[in-house]
Parts: structure tokens; sequence; C-alpha cells
């Protein structure tokens, strides 16, 4: 071969030619495989699989819709059809003559119409041409004015002949009708009976398989003509996404796989072939959240413009299905984009980017009760969160009067380990964690904890209790009033674990070991008046008798238990100087700190080291502290926390969690908040300080979900909700509501009720608010805002005073007033008196036996409590006049589960003779009545006389 070389070449001829043979060979197999890896994409086999499910499915859906067909009324309707077509056969003469006419008439019709048409063209052209010259001056405008005279007539003339052909046609139509209606009649109630049945077959002859689109319009090289298998695409203008130097809008292929997300029938097939979940709120069509405007990635985030399950960022739910899913499709944590998708119990979190800075979002559970355990955290007070930084209280308690309420002793082993004390407390726990509780820290623990308690006593203000040595009551009937009068709706008493009681009835202090806490004559003040302690309280006043506040106080104080952490080393003066010596060189030179230590006495330099230990730790930001008055919060803003880039997130020396996940570095930093200086060098001062809560998996989730939603607000206007007079009332008011713990008690747009679950019968708990704005009278709210009155006096549970100030009030009304505006807006009804239907309202009210329930004065004494209703004389000035309407109409409508029966199950029928049997007179005569009541207990005068007193 070496010897066979063309002439004038350097180069072996046959062997290139094997070379080029080869390569030809290559490059056809590296074609074949091009093509064939393209053809068997993993989404378009998923989308293979997803048409042969559809075509079951919707065989299925046939064959469910063709068994519910009404088998009856079809034979019936089928007779009537068979009936009429005899009719018509027996008529064919007839019939065939009149459809004759009617073909006649039609084209008298199109030419009447189309003579009409034309000539109103001409006429239109013709009078504005006059117009024009008149207006100009022209000396043709006179006859031109003439031709428009004539042509009006004639356009006159065309329409009544138009006109006259249509009642030709309809008299035509009417003979017609009266051969051929049954059938016409019969044929249409077929078709809407058959509907769903049409068009579900007309979707099946679609879907079908077919050897044109499985095989020629799918196969490889041809499928870029009009493939049925393609990837699914939407672009949202009005959602963008934030690629760091400019913001694009947001695109989604997430549908290529996920074929059913919007399709009702899929609900119990497994991913990707499943439906959304309450398509009635997200992405169905009719849902505030339709797919096309709303996407997925918006609120699932994730990696939108991908079609590989490996590169669209999927999160697994927890360590089996990550597992999984590393065998199956080679899945690893996402290092090539920056926000993976949310776990699915964490894509709440999204709501956050449109409903801006809302303390809670209607149906997003999973973040409202992830905002709940953020504020009841208090981390807000440290860290600084737009959403959280107006009009809100610092979470601790004053620490100002410290000495008229606690020991030294007592607030030692408090600090020391809040949980050894009260296991449902939020207080967290500063010492005596990973980063400083070996044998050497104990010592500067003690030291710091001595030192700090020191100072708060130290710069305590006077406190005068209002009541001095109070009597001791009954603690038998003060844990009865605590735990009926409505106090287990923010407090508890040891009850359990903290992550299972929730958030809210975990509002207020923990009740248990408060006997150990402080004393008898402090709780007796507390609980007989809260604002004399600390006037920006949230506690509410119960207004309470005297005898009621001692037995409550004597039953708190005789809550007592062992608990707490002493001491875990002993120190002394020089330890003392040393740790204060290490503060002081952290801010100046070395030999100036001991020049500055020299000048005080022990009682200065503990009192120093106490304010410069409660500096470091920041217990001002949750705590008002005597010197710390305009201190700054110490932790890092976290309003944008949930769109910071993990490459800025130190994991230092943390190995056993992926570097690539940000929610791995949250979870791992709030189950122990020091755990990053694990295997560092670093110096006392220089070490993690935030506290460790000893949050439970639950409690993590849960705020991890808060730390994602804090996002760049990069969304655009039209991606946010309306704004109006509506939306901010609902919004100003929902935080005033969930701030003040009204949902601890009360059920208000399908949250909250704690309260209520405690009670053995529902019915005797504090009532849903949610429809309070449509029932009652915003001047009667204002007053039983300021000053509540008792409304069903059988009951133990009362409404406290909160002692609102009128913005407050106002802001909480016109809430009311927008959630429950489904009902429709209210008026104030004028009673008229003389009315004809006076005494028939009067005769239904007897009838129905309306006061057998309700209270008219004097407690009905042969009904069961729970059968009890408010006092009906309240009426005129309380409920609003046409919320007494739809009330009686259907009563559960309003308040699902209510004991109030239906009087009227089938409105507009009645069952009643009275005026004529119609019962939208009887409902109104009712309410008339009712409206003539008088003499009930009314907040305008005895609550504001409660409210001046408080």
């Amino acid at each position: 071969m070496a010897e066979k070389k063309g002439v004038g070449h350097a180069y072996n001829v046959d062997f290139l030619n094997v070379v080029f043979a080869a390569s030809s060979v290559f490059l056809f197999l590296s074609v074949v495989w091009m093509v064939w890896d393209d053809y068997d994409r993993e989404w378009k086999n998923t989308q293979r699989r997803f048409a042969q499910l559809e075509y079951q499915v919707t065989q299925a859906q046939l064959q469910q819709a063709t068994r519910a067909e009404d088998k009856s009324k079809l034979q019936q309707l089928q007779a009537q059809r068979q009936a009429g077509e005899k009719n018509v056969a027996a008529n064919r003469q007839k019939v065939d003559e009149l459809q004759s006419k009617l073909k006649d008439a039609d084209a008298k019709l199109f030419r009447a119409t189309t003579d009409y048409q034309y000539m109103k063209a001409t006429y239109d052209q013709d009078r504005y041409d006059f117009e024009a010259s008149r207006a100009g001056g022209s000396s043709s405008a006179a006859k031109k004015g003439q031709a428009v005279d004539e042509e009006r007539r004639r356009l006159a003339e065309l329409d009544l002949a138009r006109e006259k052909a249509e009642a030709d046609k309809a008299d035509i139509q009417k003979q017609l009708g009266q051969y051929t209606g049954q059938v016409a009649t019969v044929d249409k109630q077929l078709e809407e009976m058959r509907a769903e049945e049409t068009r579900l077959r007309k979707r099946l002859d679609v879907i079908a398989p077919s050897v044109t689109k499985d095989y020629f319009r799918n196969a490889p090289l041809l499928d870029f003509m009009a493939p049925t298998i393609r990837i699914q695409q939407i672009i949202l203008p009005n959602v963008v996404d934030d690629v760091n130097f400019t913001r694009v809008p947001k695109m989604d292929r997430c549908q290529t796989c996920h074929l059913a997300i919007d399709k009702k029938g899929y609900e119990k097939y497994p991913q990707p072939f499943k439906t959304h979940p309450n398509l009635e709120l997200y992405l169905g069509g009719n849902s505030p959240h339709p797919i096309d405007k709303a996407g997925c990635t918006a609120c699932h985030e994730g990696m939108g413009q991908s079609v590989s399950f490996r590169d669209a960022a999927h999160a697994p739910a927890d360590e089996k299905q990550k597992e999984d899913w590393e065998k199956k499709y080679h899945w690893e944590e996402p290092h090539l984009w920056d926000y993976p998708m949310l776990p699915t119990k964490m894509t709440a979190a999204s709501c956050a980017k449109c409903h801006r800075q809302n303390v809670y979002i209607p149906n997003a559970d999973a973040l409202n009760i992830a905002y709940a355990t953020y504020e009841r955290g208090g981390c807000y007070a440290c860290h600084k969160t737009r959403g959280f930084d107006v009009n809100i209280r610092k979470p601790g308690p004053i620490l100002t009067k410290i000495d008229s309420k606690l020991t030294q002793d007592w607030v030692k082993t408090w600090i020391r380990n809040p949980r050894a004390v009260k296991p449902t407390t939020w207080m967290p726990r500063f010492w005596y964690n990973s980063n400083n509780s070996s044998p050497e820290d104990a010592v500067r623990n003690e030291v710091e904890i001595n030192a700090i308690v020191s100072y708060l006593f130290a710069n305590a203000e006077p406190h005068e209790f209002a009541v001095k040595n109070p009597p001791h009551g009954d603690a038998k009937n003060g844990e009865e009033v605590v735990k009926t009068i409505g106090c287990l709706g923010c407090h508890v008493v040891g009850e359990g674990k903290r992550s299972e009681i929730g958030p809210r009835r975990t509002f207020g202090q923990p009740l248990e070991n408060v006997g150990n806490k402080t004393t008898y004559e402090w709780i007796y003040n507390w609980v007989r008046d809260p604002k004399h302690y600390s006037p920006a309280t949230y506690m509410p006043n119960l207004r309470l008798t005297d005898s009621q506040v001692a037995d409550v106080a004597t039953y708190l104080s005789g809550l007592k238990a062992a608990g707490g952490d002493g001491p875990k080393a002993n120190f002394d003066q020089k330890a003392a100087d040393d740790v204060l010596l290490d503060y002081l060189k952290n801010v100046m030179p070395f030999e100036d700190a001991k020049a500055q230590l020299a000048k005080w006495d022990p009682k200065q330099r503990q009192t120093e080291l106490g304010q410069r230990a409660i500096s470091r730790y920041g217990c001002f930001s949750c705590h008002d502290i005597k010197g710390f008055e305009k201190a700054q919060s110490i932790g890092t803003d976290l309003s944008e926390e949930g769109s910071k880039l993990v490459t800025r997130l130190d994991f230092a020396f943390v190995t056993d969690i992926p570097h690539t996940s940000k929610i791995a570095w949250f979870r791992t930093k709030l189950h122990d908040p020091r755990i990053y200086d694990k295997g560092r060098v670093l110096q006392p001062l220089e070490k993690l300080r935030m506290p460790n809560y000893d949050f439970t998996d639950e409690e993590v989730n849960r705020l991890v979900t808060a730390l994602m939603s804090f996002q760049r607000e990069i969304q655009p206007p039209a991606a946010l909700p309306a704004r109006s007079a509506r939306y901010d009332y609902e919004v100003s008011g929902r935080t005033l509501v969930h701030r003040r713990n009204c949902v601890g008690c009360h059920i208000v747009e399908g949250d909250g009720g704690d309260f209520v679950k405690l009670v053995a019968d529902p019915s005797l708990g504090p009532p849903m608010l949610t429809p309070e704005g449509a029932r009652v009278q915003p001047d009667w709210l204002y007053a039983f805002l300021r000053g509540p009155i008792t409304i069903r006096p059988w009951l133990n549970v009362r409404m406290p005073t909160f002692g609102l100030d009128d913005p407050s009030l106002n802001g909480v009304i016109r809430y009311f007033g927008a959630v429950s505006n489904t009902v429709g807006p209210f008026q104030t009804h004028e009673v008229r008196t003389a009315s004809a239907d006076e005494a028939v309202g009067k005769q239904l009210f007897e009838l129905l036996k309306c006061q057998q329930c309700h209270v008219l004065g004097a407690i009905p004494k042969d009904q069961p409590t729970a059968n009890l209703a408010p006092d009906l004389r309240m009426a005129p000035e309380r409920l609003n006049s046409d919320w007494i309407l739809d009330w009686l109409k259907k009563p559960s409508d309003i308040l699902p589960g209510t004991r109030m029966p239906a009087f009227w199950p089938d409105y507009p029928k009645s069952y009643y003779p009275q005026l004529g049997g119609d019962a939208e007179a009887q409902i109104r005569a009712i309410r008339d009545h009712l409206l003539t009541f008088r003499g009930g207990p009314s907040p305008k005068t005895s609550g504001a006389k409660a409210a001046n007193n408080n």
C-alpha cells in the first residue's frame, strides 16, 4: 500500500480512501445518534406517555358522562322527538310548502337588507358631503341638500321593505314551528343534555392515535414541520426574572412535561401528570392566578426555560425522594442556577413577591403561620425586616421596672436557660450554646449573666402599685376564670410543646411557674389593669371584678414548680475584671483600657460590664431598657434574605450540608445559630452571638419559609394586586387583627379561633368575625370596641377592652366591612310605622317561636345554654337591616355551622300562608317587626362608660 502513490502526490490514495470511508461511517453514525438522541429526549417521551394517558382518561370521562345521563329523561325526550317527527310526517305537504316559502322569504330578506345597507352607505357619504359643503359656503350646497333629502326618503322606504321582509319571514317561521317546533325544542334539550358527552367525543377524535400524527408528523427529521410533540411555553410580560444586569419577562416551559397541570380529571395521577391542587385559586382560567398570567416559576422558582428534569432545578421533598432522584435522574443540588425550586411545603413563600408586606394572605396558610412564628419569635427585633418595621411592638416585656416584678436570682436563672423554666417560652438562650459551652467559657458566661442582671436592677425605675397588700381569693375559682373567660386564647399553662400549640396561643407569656417568677401583689395589679404597669402592652383588660381578680391572682401565684439551671461556674472580681477588660480593649488601646478599668470601683465595673454585655447581645431589641432608648438593632437586615445568592453565605467548616443549598444553610443556622463558628479560632468577642431558640424541625421549616419570602421587590406594578381603598383596608385591618391576636379567639377569613377549639361546644365560644362588617352597624361596632358589653350573658368567655385609638378602631371597622363584601353593601334601615305588614311580622315572629332561643331581656330557663341566642332588643341599634334579610333567608351561607334554622329552605317558596305565601314579603315583615324592639343593652352608653373607666 505504501508503494501506491499518485503521480505528484506525497500521500497514499488508498489509505486516504480508508480514512474517508471510516470518517463517513463515523459521521453517519454520529448523525444517526444525534437524531435519535433528539427523538428520544426526556420531555418527548413524557409527552408520548401523556398522550396515551389523556386518551385513556378521556375515554373514562366519556363513559362516566354517558352513565351519568338521566336514562328515563333521555327516553322521554326521544319519545317526544318521535312524536314530533310523526307530526311533521303527517303534515309533510304543508311543511314542504312552508319551507319553500321560508327559502323565498330568506332571499327577499337578504335582497332587502343588502339594498338598505348600500343605500345607507351612499346616504351617509352624501350627507357628510352636503354638511361639509354647507359649512364651507359652497354654491352647490343647496343642490346637494335636495339630493340628500331624496336619498333619506328612499332609505326610509328601503327600511320599511326590510322590516316587512323580516315580519314575513317571522310569520312563516311561526307557522312552520307549529309542525317542527316540538322537534327543534327536543333537539335543543338533547344537545344540552349531551353537551359534555359531545365535547368529550370531539376531544377523543382529536387525540386518538393515528399513523399520520404519531409516526409521520413526529418522525425524526420530519418533526420540524407540524409536530404534536413540542415544547409548551408561556411568556409572562408582567412577571419578570432578575438576571443581575436587567429584568426580562419570565419564560416558563414547565407545561412541556406537566401537561395536565391546569386540567381537571388528573388529580389522582402521579407527577408530572397530576392536576394542580385548588384550580379555583391557582392556574384555573377563572382563578385569580391563571396559568397564562402567573406561570409556574413565579411561585415554585426553578429554571423555567429548561425542559430537562435535572436542569429545571427541582427540589426533593425529603431524603428518600432525593435518593430516588439521584438514582433515576442523576439529580444533584443545582449550582448553575441561583434560584432552585422551592420545596413543595415552602411554595407559599413566593406569595410575598406580589402580596408585599402583608402579615396575612388569605389561603396562604403555610406563609401565614410562618410569619406568625417569625413575629412571635421576635426575629424582627434584631433583624430589620420590611413589613415588620411599622406599628409593631417590641416582643419582650419592659425591663425598666424590673425590681418591682422580679428578683435578681430568678432573672439569672431565667436568662441562663429560659426553656428550663418555661418550656413554651419564646425567650432564647444566649449562653451555653455550641460556641460558648466549654468549661473555660462557663466563667465568662456567669460573669456576663451576673453583670447584666446587676445593670437592669441598678437602673430600674420605681413603681407604685395601684392596690397594695391586695386580698387573696379562691384559687379554684381563679382557675375556672382563666380557663373559660378567654385567657387561654393568648396564654398556655404547661400544655405541651410550643410548636404543637402554635404561635397564637403563645402570643402572651406562658403562665406555668409564674408563681416562682413574681409576687402575688404584682400579679394582682397586672390582672386588674395591665396598662398600669406597662402602658404599651398588648394585654387587654378583661374588666374583672375585684373578687375575680383576687381569685385569678391566687390561682396564678400558686403555679410553682422546680425548674431552671443553676450557675455552672464560680467567679470572682478578677474574672469579672478580665471580661470587662476584654470588652474595653476591643474599642480602645490596651493601656487605655487598663487605665479606664482602674478608675472604676467594683460596682461601677459591674454596671459597665452589664451595659456592654447588653449592647453585645442586643437585649434592648426585645425589651425596653433604660439607657438604650436610641440603640439600633444588631442583626443583619433580612428584608431581601430570600434573594441572597448562596455564594454570599459563609458555610465555614460545616461540611455535612451541601454548599450549594441556601435553604440547608438557613435550616442549619436556625437549629444551631452558632454552628458556623465550628473549627474556627476566635476570640470571645469575635464569636457569633445569635441566641438559640431550640426550634423544632417544624418551627425551622416555618421560619425558612418566612426567610425565603423576603425577596427583592422586582415585580412590576402590573403583577401586583390592584390597589384600591378596599385593598388597603384589608391589608391594614388584617395587620392589626393578627398583631393584636384577635385570631387567638375569633375565626377571621377562615383563620384563627384557637380558643374556640378548647371549648366543648363551639357555639359557646367567641363568634366568627368574617361577616361582622355586614352584620352590625359601624357606629355600634365602634362603641362596642371602645367599651364592650355582654351580648350573651350566659357565656363565660368575654370580649376584653383593648384601649385602641380612633385610627385603629376605624381601621378595624373598615377591614370588617371590606372582607364581608360578599354579602353586599348595607344601608341603615329606617323603620316605617303604621305598616300594613307590621301585625303579620309579629304573627310570624310568634309562629316561628323566635323567642324560644332569642333573649328578650330575661334568659329562658327551659332552654339549654347552647341553644340561646343574642337579645333581639339590640337589633335596631346593632344589626344592619339588609343583613337581617340575608340571614333569615339562609343563615348557614353566612355562618356555617350555626344553630339558627332555615325557615325558608326552598326560598323564594314559603310554607306559610301569610302575605300570599310570598317568602320575601314574610322575611321583610319579620325584619320590620324586629326593628321595633327597644330596651336592649347598648355599648353607646354602658360601653362608653366602661371605656372611660378603663
